[in-house]
């Protein structure tokens, strides 16, 4: 493929080319991953050097060469602690609590990792229903007094976006600060006339991962701010299918969470951060008229929770990590939701050492696919994982896009990482772990709801499999990640 470029050009790959291959050796990558992209480079070099910069680069190395990490780290640790301090009594009341438990390892290393701890939350609201968790953001968005921010992977345009941009019209005309992002790709199907109406509105409104090189790692997370008091987040994208299951799907599940009070501070800071690097320091939204006022009662009465998210670019996966400590400390069981299954090895040998020491693991999927190659990917990680004494469910109602974790029936966690590998590696995440056992219960009993409405997966479906069949899925599996 070499005598395909011009020989001018041949010297400037070649040292392109090189330069790649040292750098890959340097990386502290495991050496399986090194050697496959090594063999790439070498036999196919166009061709590899293409995918290489798309799918390939280490952006926890790219981004620690070029300072972001240590920037946006010393930014947040200098504007969160001033929060993080009134609240201290909330961390004591946390290690009180949950001292020595699976909910304290997780804690500790979430902390370890990144710039976040324990928060109180005034009110914590689960929704398992588009159409009550968007009546009320809508409520919640029509009464906002100062500003809102709102972060999406996917923004459609249908019903639902023409209700929300004529209520942020409304509050823009009022003289509210609206700020929107939408990652790039995950929103680039859908025309973008009403968030142009918006701009034009006096709305700011930005895409977001435009750079081609890092078009395979985008922001998964759904984050929705309201006057620093109100914060959402969860699975749900701003869309009408988030509803009503949309012209695909006879219904649509998925999980959301409205948190009012101090731990609004930690999804505020999420955004903040973002908005921060897109717009190049330009605009600081760290300031304390973005975060919520002081309540000196709320560490003494509010639900303790913790926010955990992490990204490509970042030097420790946490919300995955929390994942795994929380599995592999359960003492009676782990009840997992998410609409995908393909998980990295580290995580999927968790699950497996749980089942297989006896822990009641449950892993419930879509049944609905929305991607076939995905689905078909799934199959291939069920044999094991049944083996060892886990259950699988496919939820067959309607498309199923909830992503939640329930450990010992007393701490939880929600939010917007799924069990693959884009999720768990690639995409911007988060999950809310909370410490609660009541709540733990809501969401608990939410998938015993679900239940109802799944198929059991059993060790005869999977042996069942024609050989061709289980080729493909084997074949969809080499794909992970890219689906």
């Amino acid at each position: 493929m070499l005598n395909l470029l011009p020989l001018w050009a041949l010297p400037i790959f070649l040292a392109y080319w090189v330069i790649l291959i040292v750098l890959l050796i340097s990386d502290d990558r495991e050496p399986a991953l090194t050697v496959a992209w090594l063999f790439i480079l070498v036999f196919i070099p166009v061709l590899g050097v293409f995918l290489y910069i798309f799918i390939g680069r280490d952006w926890k190395v790219v981004a620690q060469r070029r300072g972001w990490i240590s920037t946006m780290l010393a930014l947040q640790i200098e504007n969160l602690d001033p929060i993080y301090r009134r609240n201290a009594a909330a961390s004591a009341r946390f290690r009180k609590l949950w001292a020595g438990t699976p909910a304290e390892h997780i804690a500790n290393a979430v902390s370890a990792q990144e710039v976040s701890s324990i928060l109180p939350a005034t009110s914590i609201e689960l929704y398992v229903s588009g159409h009550d968790k968007f009546a009320r953001l809508k409520e919640d968005l029509t009464e906002a007094r100062r500003f809102i921010h709102l972060q999406y992977f996917i923004w459609e345009r249908d019903r639902l976006t023409a209700e929300v941009v004529g209520i942020l019209k409304q509050k823009l005309s009022e003289g509210l600060e609206v700020r929107i992002t939408f990652d790039y790709l995950g929103s680039i199907s859908f025309h973008k006339s009403e968030l142009n109406e918006l701009k034009t509105a006096g709305a700011q409104v930005r895409a977001d991962v435009t750079d081609i090189a890092r078009v395979n790692y985008r922001n998964h997370r759904k984050i929705a701010v309201i006057d620093g008091e109100i914060g959402y987040t969860g699975g749900m994208n701003m869309g009408q299918e988030y509803i009503d299951g949309g012209e695909r799907f006879a219904t649509w599940r998925d999980t959301h969470l409205r948190i009012t009070g101090q731990a609004v501070a930690a999804l505020e800071k999420l955004f903040a951060a973002r908005w921060y690097e897109r717009a190049k320091g330009r605009e600081d939204l760290f300031k304390p008229e973005y975060m919520p006022a002081p309540d000196p009662g709320a560490a003494e009465t509010g639900t303790l929770l913790q926010v955990t998210a992490q990204g490509v670019e970042n030097p420790w996966s946490s919300a995955r990590r929390a994942h795994m400590i929380a599995i592999g400390q359960a003492h009676k069981s782990v009840w997992i939701q998410s609409p995908y299954f393909i998980p990295d090895y580290s995580l999927y040998d968790t699950m497996i050492d749980a089942a297989l020491a006896g822990v009641d693991v449950r892993f419930m999927m879509t049944g609905v696919p929305d991607k076939k190659i995905p689905f078909a990917a799934a199959q291939t990680y069920f044999k094991k994982l049944l083996d060892a004494g886990g259950r699988i469910y496919q939820y067959e109602a309607g498309f199923f896009h909830s992503k939640t974790i329930v450990v010992d029936d007393e701490i939880c966690a929600v939010g917007t990482m799924n069990m693959d590998v884009r999720s768990l590696k690639l995409h911007k995440e988060l999950m809310v772990w909370v410490f609660d056992q009541g709540f733990a219960h809501q969401v608990r009993d939410s998938f015993v709801e679900d239940m109802e409405h799944c198929r059991l997966v059993t060790i005869e479906d999977v042996l069942s499999v024609g050989r061709v069949a289980h080729f493909g899925h084997q074949a969809a599996r080499l794909f992970s990640n890219v689906l």
